[in-house]
C-alpha cells in the first residue's frame, strides 16, 4: 500500500461527507437507498484506511502490469465498434459478442468467456427487461 491508498482513503472521506450532509436534505423515504449506499462505502472506505495506514509494505503493485498496448488498444476498438452495432443489432446480440470478444482479448478461457457472456446477458434480461420493465435498444437480430 502506498501513498495514493492514504490520498484516496482522505479524499473519499470527504466526499462521503459531503455525500452524507446532501442525503440530509432529502425526505425520509427517498434517503433510504442513498444512505445505505453511504454507509456501504464509508465501510469500504474504513477498510481501505485500515489497510493502507497500517500496512508495511514497501512495494506498489502494478494492477495492469500484463496488460499489453496491443490488448488496450483492441478493447478500444472493439468498445468503439460496440457502441456503433448496438442500435443495429440489438443490445443482447451485440453485448454478447462485444464480451465474448473481450474476454477473449484478453486472454481469457474461451469456454469460461462464452458462459460468462451469456449468463451476464440473461442476468440483464431478468433484471432489467422482465422485472424494472427497463427499455433496452433493439435491432434487426433482437
Amino acid at each position: 500500500m502506498g501513498k495514493y491508498d492514504k490520498i484516496l482513503t482522505i479524499g473519499l472521506l470527504i466526499l462521503e461527507t459531503f455525500y452524507f450532509v446532501l442525503i440530509k436534505s432529502l425526505p425520509e423515504n427517498a434517503a433510504k437507498y442513498p444512505m445505505f449506499v453511504c454507509m456501504l462505502l464509508l465501510v469500504l472506505t474504513i477498510m481501505l484506511g485500515i489497510k493502507s495506514f497500517t500496512s508495511k509494505e514497501k512495494y506498489e503493485e502494478k494492477i495492469f502490469a500484463d496488460l499489453q498496448l496491443k490488448q488496450f488498444l483492441f478493447i478500444i476498438v472493439i468498445s468503439a465498434i460496440y457502441i456503433f452495432l448496438i442500435e443495429l443489432l440489438g443490445f443482447f446480440v451485440t453485448t454478447l459478442i462485444y464480451l465474448m470478444l473481450t474476454m477473449i482479448g484478453l486472454k481469457a478461457n474461451i469456454k469460461l468467456s462464452a458462459i460468462t457472456s451469456v449468463g451476464f446477458c440473461i442476468l440483464i434480461y431478468l433484471v432489467f427487461v422482465a422485472f424494472l420493465r427497463v427499455p433496452v435498444p433493439s435491432g434487426f437480430l433482437i
